[in-house]
């Protein structure tokens, strides 16, 4: 059996499975301890083969639950409402030879349909709980008698058996019921606070990364500078090399550009500015032609780009030129931005047909440094997700039908902004 650690490091989901698994043998146990002490000690009959039987069989289920902890598969939801039925079929057995619902271990029932309300959908614990009432009602009726808890003779002892009855009806619905909702909210609110804690993180890296950037634009300024004039020189004394020398200054004049658009994104990096779908997509464009002229870029603007107006920053520029330039890095040959409206909201479509993005680091993409590409952090997709859902947007990757990748950027538009 998995200790300790290493059950923690197995996943919840198994993690519950485990627990099941000790409920179910504490169970088995004290059967065992209890049919024993019966058996040994006292006179009372019971059908004692069929009874062992049945925790044999249990017993040997249970090993292989315990086989089936240490497979690396994840345990799903339908997995586990089957164990928990499981136990229910095991429970009922052992009550049918036992007295039925006047055995007192009847309120076991209630065990799997607690477990069921706090971990699983409200549909599985509607079944249990239906089951679990049809179980003991049945159990009411027909069952082998068992003089211990027989009592024969008590006239009130019909009247105790359905308040018992109509208890545990009750019991099972409110668990079903409120307990079930208890759980999903407690669930929500997890996850809620686990984004939260996650946004606070990544917006805390972000400003670290910011810093780094202000003091790179400050000090890259100077050696900028002494580097465009040793070109002018070199222009100068070497007509020769004007196509060289001429291509090396529009690239130093790209790099000034970039530190200016740097510093104005930090001055102005909030103020935002309306415009149609269109208008975001020509700039986008056209920055890209002079950022990446030897990448070809398939476009399609639909008519809809020019009608949908949004709201938007210089920052969501830079990101989705971001994109566009993880999408040239992985397949040169073909890179697609595609603009439509779709939904009521302005989407742009960036796709492109290399390797795509591996299933380890997907999720990841856009809430910490990850990054396909060697020796890379992945913070232009921090950046640009994090810029784009400040404008109330969202980023999803998926994996391109025919191989690649396809983001999709999604952004309100003015009436639902």
């Amino acid at each position: 059996m998995p200790s300790g650690d290493s059950a923690s490091s197995i996943g919840p989901s198994r993690q519950n499975l485990l627990r099941l698994w000790l409920i179910r043998s504490i169970l088995l146990v004290a059967l065992i301890v209890a049919l024993a002490v019966l058996r040994e000690f006292t006179a009372y009959e019971l059908p004692w083969n069929p009874l062992w039987v049945l925790l044999l069989a249990m017993a040997l289920l249970n090993i292989a639950l315990l086989y089936r902890l240490w497979l690396p598969r994840p345990v799903g939801e339908r997995e586990f409402f089957a164990n928990l039925l499981l136990d229910i079929a095991f429970l009922t057995g052992v009550l049918y030879l036992s007295g039925g619902a006047a055995n007192p271990l009847v309120s076991y029932y209630l065990i799997p349909l607690i477990v069921s309300a706090a971990l699983l959908a409200s549909r599985f614990t509607w079944a249990l709980a239906g089951i679990s009432v049809g179980c003991y009602t049945v159990l009411y009726f027909f069952h082998q008698p068992f003089a211990l808890f027989g009592m024969a003779g008590h006239a009130g002892m019909s009247a105790h058996m359905t308040g018992m009855w109509i208890n545990f009806v009750f019991s099972a619905l409110l668990i079903a019921w409120f307990v079930a909702r208890m759980a999903r909210s407690m669930r929500e609110q997890q996850s809620a606070a686990a984004a939260i804690r996650e946004e606070a993180l990544r917006d805390e890296r972000i400003v670290g990364v910011a810093g780094i950037a202000a003091g790179a634009a400050h000090e890259l300024r100077t050696p900028l500078a002494t580097m465009t004039v040793l070109v002018d020189e070199l222009s100068d004394q070497h007509p020769d090399l004007d196509g060289d020398l001429g291509l090396l200054q529009q690239q130093l004049q790209r790099c000034e550009d970039i530190l200016g658009e740097l510093v104005d994104s930090a001055t102005h990096a909030r103020e935002r500015r309306q415009s149609s779908l269109e208008v975001l997509v020509r700039e986008l464009i056209d920055a890209w032609r002079i950022a990446r002229p030897e990448v070809p870029l398939r476009i399609d603007i639909d008519e809809s780009a020019a009608h949908i107006q949004i709201v938007f920053n210089q920052g969501l520029n830079h990101a989705l030129l971001n994109f566009l330039h993880n999408a040239a890095d992985a397949s040169p040959e073909h890179v697609s931005l595609k603009a439509l409206q779709e939904g009521g909201q302005a989407l742009i479509v960036i796709e492109d047909r290399g390797a795509g993005i591996p299933g380890e680091i997907a999720d990841a993409l856009g809430r910490r440094f990850v990054s396909r590409k060697d020796g890379g952090l992945g913070l232009g997709v921090l950046l640009g997700s994090a810029t784009i859902e400040r404008l109330d947007g969202q980023v999803t990757l998926h994996d391109r039908e025919g191989g690649g990748t396809r983001w999709e950027v999604r952004l309100p538009s003015v009436d639902e902004h």
